[in-house]
Order: structure tokens, then sequence, then C-alpha cells
């Protein structure tokens, strides 16, 4: 194993053991154990042992589960984690049970105007797609968008990555006309996006994404350009790596 992983292993056990003791004294601490327990959990799934993640996920439920007053944030949050874990290990239907528990919790409490519900639809979709489910998957997509419009405005980049993951999904069932138009508003978005907003790892995907559309529509010289333009973004990123995203974040879809 890493030696720099092994280290973060034994900081983050140490913090849970912490976490669980102060917890046990006093209930209210429960929500600092499961964020203890979540980054313990992560980097669980880095070392690729899925078990031992999915039972610090389950720790982290029963706790909340066990509180007298339950805080559905709280388990809306554990719940998309778990969905989260299921997507990385492969077991999509499992994924897909806990992110609609954690959109019925989250509508049952006045949560689902949200945000963070609106990154458990985008991500919901994602799965849907995977298993082919088209229609819901659109349907969800189309109702995360409306929400990060709302809140965010338009110029967004969380709402180019919802155009983006319709971009693919119209792409997937060869909708080619509907594909080229989600690319274009969010390569439109990313473009006009501030330095601390716009990931030139996102940018670059879109060029490559309309080359592949532009491809499948017969403009060839369009999609050579596309492709050129990714390439030169690529260039000039020098190893850069954006910070990774946190599980049960917004999952953009790369798999065009």
């Amino acid at each position: 194993m890493d030696t720099a992983l092994e280290r973060q292993l034994a900081s983050a056990s140490r913090s849970v053991e912490e976490a669980r003791r102060l917890a046990y004294h006093d209930p209210i601490r429960v929500g600092a154990l499961v964020e203890q327990i979540s980054v313990l959990a992560d980097l669980r799934q880095k070392e690729g042992d899925f078990r031992k993640a999915e039972s610090l996920y389950r720790e982290a439920l029963f706790r909340a589960q066990e509180l007298r007053r339950q805080d559905p944030d709280l388990l809306t949050g554990i719940y998309s984690l778990l969905a989260h874990l299921y997507d990385r290990w492969g077991r999509m239907d499992k994924a897909a049970e806990f992110y609609e528990l954690a959109l019925n919790i989250s509508a049952d409490n006045g949560l689902a105007d949200s945000d963070k519900v609106a990154t458990i639809k985008n991500n919901l979709a994602m799965i849907f797609k995977q298993l082919r489910h088209f229609d819901k998957a659109e349907r969800y997509y189309c109702e995360a968008l409306e929400t990060f419009q709302r809140i965010d405005g338009e110029q967004s980049s969380r709402v180019a990555s919802v155009y983006n993951n319709l971009g693919v999904l119209y792409y997937s069932s060869m909708d080619v006309d509907r594909a080229q138009a989600m690319h274009e508003r969010a390569l439109a978005i990313r473009q006009n996006l501030n330095d601390g907003q716009m990931d030139p790892a996102d940018l670059s995907q879109t060029f490559i994404n309309l080359g592949a559309v532009y491809k499948a529509s017969g403009d060839f010289q369009k999609a050579e350009a596309c492709v050129d333009r990714a390439k030169r973004i690529r260039a000039t990123m020098n190893g850069f790596h954006p910070n990774p995203r946190r599980s049960a974040s917004l999952l953009i879809d790369k798999s065009l």
C-alpha cells in the first residue's frame, strides 16, 4: 500500500475513534462523527476495500437513525454517500436504491428544492443512464438543472455540468441534435467562467464531446477543430489536477 495512504488511514482512524468517544457521551456530536467516518470511508475506497467503507457508512447510518430527534439533512447525506459508494463499487441497482431513499427523505422533510437534492438527482440520473433507463435519467437531469438555474443563475459551473450530462445522455441514444445543443450550452458557459470556477479538464472534455457530436452529424471539419482545441487546453495544464471531488458531490459524465 502507498505509504502516504497508510498515514492518512492511520490518522483518519484515530479521528474516528475520538469522534466515537465524544458522540457516545454527547449525542449532538453524531454529525461530527459522521463527517470523520466519511473521510475514513473515502480513504478505504481509495484503498480498494469497499466492504470496510460500506461498514463505516452503515455505522454512520445506524448512529444517525438512533438519535431521539433525527436529522433529515444528515440522513440524506449518509444515504447519498452510500449510493456513491455502491456506484464506485459497480453495484448500480444499490446505488439507485440509496439515492432514491435520500430523495424520499428530503421530500418528506421539505428539503426537495435544495442544491444538495439537485446534486442527488444529477447523480441518480447518471446511474439510470448506465442502467439504460433513459427516460428516468432525462427527468432527473432536467429537475436538477432547473434547481441549479434557480439557485445559481444560468452562468454556473453546476449548470454547465448538467448540460454536459444531458448531452452525453442524448448522444448515447443517438439524439445528435439535442446532444449538440446541450454541449454547445455547456461550452458557452464554461468559456466564460472565471479561473476559480472553471476546471480546464472539464472545458477540454466539452470540446471532446462536441467533436464526437460533430463527427456523428458529418461535420468533420468542426470535429477536428474541437479535438485540436481540447489538445491545446490539455497541453497548457502542465500537470494541473483539480482538487478531487468529494464523495457524493456533483458527478460529471465523461463517458462519451
